[in-house]
């Protein structure tokens, strides 16, 4: 058990934190931590991170193990790496963990170029135009061009021996289809543009692909040079250990470790009130040869398969009203908010249980991979569903508390950069995430 001396001086180090404004991330830098590879939905950011995380290096013990059980973009994990922690992290999403495995990988820079001329090569001495993938709409969300140029590249990619070589390329032209598809990159879901805005978009698909490559391969390397700094390099590898799988965290966690540390953010499944993954990462997955791809199921069943898979998808209506009892016993905040909420519109309110339930399965499952005196960093925002908000900060905190495990710290960040979530409805009015850090033990703390 940690002294109480130790967690009064994190708990210092936290507040300050909070009152200098670093959580709101001002002066984050996109390109940090490979954060810009992918713009995948509501991403964490990595200043805000770093900080939370840097603050508990001086309470945690050298090689401690930490886990993002919703990993996503794998901001987490990259942001655990960086102050030393073994990581490891899943996601149900396939393109989530084909994306944090391109980030977290060690590479050999060197040998990466060249893997990069020789795709670039492979492109310009391809005279077909073939198309080569086939699915349902490809001619709605792609223009004709566009499909040559990105065949070209799969090609090129195929051709490459290296399995990490290829996760990675496979990211960076996957942000080449997401800004030179049909879709509209102002929201999270799949919405396709007018009629004129398609034909006045003329992208130069390989020239994009190349550059954001090199950009990608940038980013790689100063990322190094931070880990280097640090001294955690062996050679070019990170000196610690990392793990990325495919997982249901909602049924386990493939790890037989006990983790020292959690950080990470629950996500939202499919409901028009959330951010749907799965729909971003549809298009992607189409291009994307699936011998490098990791998922149990058919993630291309349809565009909203990967979102049903996750937490609050599927609502089982038998099972909803011992759902319901069992969450209400848990959560007094749950239960006053249903309370208050007309009988006449409580239907509308399914899908946001049915996620709390999922994810109150997914909490007992983590906190058995959890060390006893292991800290918990959620991310957590207030989503509004017709017009109300949904306490999530206030409920994660009566679910944590009913197991024995307390809040240590809690604050706020604002959400500076809400271009998309303003014109997205599923998000338009949060303006502000609850950072909330939970530990168990047995001292009183004073915030």
């Amino acid at each position: 058990m940690i002294d109480s001396e130790k967690l009064k001086n994190l708990l210092t180090r936290l507040n300050s934190i909070k009152e200098d404004g670093t959580l709101d991330g001002e002066e984050a830098d996109r390109s940090e931590n490979l954060h810009r590879l992918f713009m995948y939905p509501a991403m964490m950011v990595p200043a805000t991170q770093s900080a939370m995380i840097e603050a508990l290096t001086h309470i945690l013990p050298s090689g401690s193990m930490a886990i993002d059980p919703f990993m996503g973009s794998g901001t987490s994990l990259l942001s655990c790496m960086e102050f030393g922690f073994n990581v490891y992290g899943q996601d149900i999403n396939p393109f989530a963990v084909l994306l944090s495995k391109a980030k977290v990988t060690s590479y050999d820079l060197e040998g990466f170029r060249k893997s990069l001329k020789s795709i670039e090569e492979h492109i310009d001495n391809d005279m077909t135009a073939d198309i080569d993938v086939s699915f349902y709409n490809l001619d709605k969300w792609f223009k004709k061009e566009v499909q040559v140029s990105l065949s070209k590249i799969r090609r090129a990619i195929q051709a490459e021996e290296c399995p990490d070589y290829r996760n990675f390329f496979w990211v960076v032209m996957s942000e080449i289809i997401r800004i030179g598809c049909n879709d509209r990159t102002s929201t999270f879901k799949l919405h396709i543009r007018d009629t004129e805005d398609i034909a006045n978009r003329n992208i130069d698909i390989v020239k994009e692909f190349l550059s954001y490559s090199e950009r990608g391969i940038e980013d790689l390397s100063n990322y190094r040079d931070k880990l280097q700094e640090e001294h955690l390099l062996d050679g070019y590898r990170f000196s610690g250990v990392y793990e990325v799988l495919w997982g249901n965290t909602q049924k386990e966690i493939k790890s037989d470790e006990k983790f020292d540390l959690l950080v990470s953010s629950p996500p939202y499944g499919d409901n028009h009130t959330t951010v749907t993954y799965g729909q971003t990462s549809y298009l992607p997955l189409q291009w994307i040869d699936s011998k490098d791809i990791t998922c149990p199921y058919d993630y291309l069943k349809t565009t909203q398969e990967i979102d049903r898979q996750s937490l609050g998808g599927r609502i089982n209506s038998k099972s909803l009203q011992k759902d319901m009892e069992r969450l209400f016993e848990k959560s007094s905040s749950l239960s006053n908010f249903y309370d208050a909420i007309p009988e006449k519109d409580r239907s509308k309110y399914k899908k946001s249980i049915s996620f709390i339930a999922d994810f109150d399965e997914s909490i007992d499952v983590i906190t058995k991979s959890m060390k006893p005196d292991a800290f918990y960093i959620w991310t957590i925002g207030n989503r509004f569903v017709d017009g109300r908000e949904v306490p999530n900060d206030k409920i994660l905190r009566d679910l944590m508390e009913s197991r024995g495990i307390s809040l240590f710290f809690d604050a706020e960040r604002r959400i500076l950069n809400k271009k998309q979530a303003r014109r997205n409805r599923s998000s338009q009015t949060m303006e502000k995430e609850h950072i909330l850090i939970f530990h168990k033990n047995e001292v009183t703390y004073g915030r």
